[in-house]
């Protein structure tokens, strides 16, 4: 994971206000290729015992899915995840990437372009992210309004995975680098 950048620009809060998203934004990151703003919750009790544990976030992908397996029979359980996906954010300057990106990663969260300039999207670009059901969200001069109702959570056929679990993972990692540890509390 990349792009180290602290500051979320306010168009973005504005943008989760608008479309009523609840979480928590964490700075722009690339994630399976596309660079987003992740949303996430966070279990404050599972983030503080991990931290206190120091059981940081697990990368290796045979461990997660051993994880993802587990069972009350083999033990005692292995950590459970810290937060939740909400969601990504996309501020791609084209319609086409954003909906790339936010397709992309429909399994995991709901999708959020938002768009800022003094012409909106085009129609077209509208009903694509329309029957794609993600959201788009138009700022200009301050006001930011939401111009397509999406869904909340992933993909009505999304199951959870151990590529699921590796996402979250990754965005502890993201959150206790860039200081969201205040983010459990």
């Amino acid at each position: 994971m990349a792009h180290n950048c602290s500051v979320i620009p306010e168009h973005v809060h504005a943008g989760i206000q608008e479309a009523g998203w609840s979480g928590i934004v964490l700075p722009e990151t690339k994630i399976s290729d596309y660079v987003v703003y992740p949303v996430i919750n966070v279990d404050p009790a599972v983030w503080a015992d991990r931290v206190t544990e120091h059981q940081g976030p697990e990368l290796d992908r045979s461990t997660l899915a051993l994880w993802e397996a587990w069972t009350a029979d083999l033990g005692e359980q292995p950590p459970r995840p810290a937060l939740s996906i909400v969601g990504f954010i996309s501020t791609a300057n084209r319609p086409a990437a954003a909906l790339h990106a936010l397709d992309s990663l429909a399994g995991y969260g709901a999708g959020l372009w938002i768009t800022s300039g003094s012409h909106g999207p085009t129609r077209w670009a509208l009903a694509e992210f329309d029957v794609a059901d993600m959201w788009v969200a138009h700022t200009r001069n301050a006001q930011t309004t939401v111009l397509v109702q999406g869904r909340h959570g992933p993909i009505s056929t999304a199951r959870r995975m151990t590529s699921t679990r590796h996402k979250e993972e990754l965005l502890f990692q993201h959150a206790l680098v860039n200081g969201s540890n205040r983010a459990a509390a």
